[in-house]
């Protein structure tokens, strides 16, 4: 049964027989104030005042989605302040909701608040238990997951500047009611968990008590499930870090590498870089049409394929995954007086001039006010340095700029007169003359435009 003593002894032998936390940690309990969490912080408290380990802090996450939230902080702080546990509460906005649901886009929003709170070499302790572990197993299945979504919670992973750990992964929520009575503890219960038209609610309340009228053990087992499952993902993982090595340079993937690989080892390596990249793995539809697409298509085109934020592309044998482009009016036209600088639109970051020598612009042939704007098609410019006018879209193509990213460059007017393509090219016409003070274009901070150079 759970207490304390046994909490400590379940940590010290791990899966694997490893300690999931050194005895001197500095450990960050999220704290909601519900059961879970309010018996991780009262034993963690214990253990470090009686055994003198683990340094305690608590931070409670207000998501703002219920009239008591504000009651629901000043309890979790009372409760922090009578265990002599520093605690920090975090208002965070839920945005983004989508296919995913309310409750995805609340967990997004919470964790991304826990990995700014998190202090270097820090541990975030969650209360998730065996009972969650078994819930996210069913969730996952309803959504036909693969090995890692089947893996479900692992009891220690990275995370931010520490790591994440699940101290209670092996013990069940009634053997926690059931400490948490006996020592007469107070918690928080949200109304929200009775409403079964949430997915997680519904498989609690309507498909795990069913599920433990017949085995009830369905947890534990579903446990030893989970671990078997982990450690077939690491296998998988390793597997592809193998075929990385050949396959990926830098931050892109060689599409050459990709199609020699037979379908089920292709689409191992498409999830590991494509989640390396930091992105969630696509479903399996839309990893089938990435397969397709990026393959299949003819080597003239740019396929793209976006989901979740993320849009995955193909450019002269190699894939790029990046975070989806903000959508640009390229009709706008920006005045820029150029004593100031001048924030881009569309997250393209910000343009400022700033004292140069050697092929630098002069500022007596410069208006004060200049424009900027984007490719309507058809511009020419005579850099510095070439002796003819070149058409822009050639000068991009032959600087190997990506496809993507080339109707997003901004063009530096003066009238009519191109004077400097972002901080790439400026028009000869405008250059400063040997020893005349002059200014350049500096572009801050300026994407990463250039295709990838293989380095083998």
């Amino acid at each position: 049964m759970f207490c304390p003593r046994e909490l400590q002894i379940r940590l010290q032998r791990g899966p694997g027989g490893v300690s999931l936390l050194p005895a001197d940690a500095s450990v960050c309990v999220a704290f909601s104030g519900g059961l879970d969490s309010t018996v991780l912080l009262h034993s963690f408290a214990r253990l470090a005042s009686e055994s003198k380990t683990y340094r305690v802090r608590a931070v409670h996450i207000d998501h703002g989605l219920h009239a008591d939230s504000a009651l629901w902080r000043e309890h979790c702080e009372r409760e922090a302040r009578a265990l002599q546990v520093e605690f920090n509460s975090i208002r965070v906005d839920v945005t983004g909701i989508d296919e995913w649901g309310l409750e995805a886009a609340a967990r997004d929003a919470r964790y991304a608040a826990f990995a700014n709170e998190l202090r270097a070499g820090e541990h975030l302790l969650v209360a998730q238990h065996a009972d969650d572990q078994l819930e996210t197993v069913l969730l996952a299945l309803m959504r036909g997951a693969g090995v890692l979504g089947l893996g479900a919670m692992q009891t220690i992973e990275p995370f931010a500047r520490g790591m994440l750990v699940r101290p209670l992964w092996s013990f069940t929520r009634a053997e926690l009611a059931v400490w948490a009575r006996a020592e007469g503890l107070r918690w928080l219960t949200d109304p929200s968990n009775a409403n079964h038209a949430m997915d997680r609610n519904f498989v609690r309340h309507r498909v795990v008590e069913v599920l433990r009228e017949r085995w009830p053990s369905a947890a534990q087992t579903a446990l030893r499930s989970t671990q078997h499952l982990q450690e077939a993902w690491r296998t998988l993982a390793q597997l592809a870090a193998l075929d990385a090595e050949r396959a990926i340079d830098g931050d892109c993937l060689e599409v050459a590498a990709l199609a020699v690989l037979s379908p089920e080892r292709r689409r191992n390596l498409l999830r590991y870089w494509i989640r390396r990249r930091g992105a969630r793995a696509p479903s399996t539809r839309k990893l089938a049409a990435i397969e397709h697409d990026m393959l299949a298509a003819s080597q003239d085109r740019v396929p793209c394929i976006a989901w979740d934020g993320w849009e995955l592309r193909r450019h002269r044998g190699w894939l790029y995954c990046e975070p989806q482009l903000p959508a640009l009016d390229a009709e706008q036209v920006l005045d820029w007086h150029r004593q100031s600088s001048l924030d881009l639109p569309a997250s393209l970051g910000r343009l400022r001039m700033v004292p140069a020598e050697a092929g630098a612009l002069s500022a007596a042939k410069l208006p004060a006010t200049l424009t900027v704007r984007f490719r309507a098609g058809g511009e020419t410019l005579q850099p510095v340095g070439h002796a003819f006018h070149h058409k822009l879209k050639k000068l991009l193509q032959a600087s190997a700029i990506l496809p993507w990213w080339r109707e997003r460059v901004p063009l530096i007017y003066a009238g009519q007169q191109l004077v400097a393509v972002g901080d790439l090219w400026i028009a000869a016409e405008f250059a400063a003359a040997d020893g005349e003070p002059g200014m350049t274009i500096a572009w801050e901070p300026r994407p990463s435009l250039v295709a990838t150079r293989p380095n083998r």
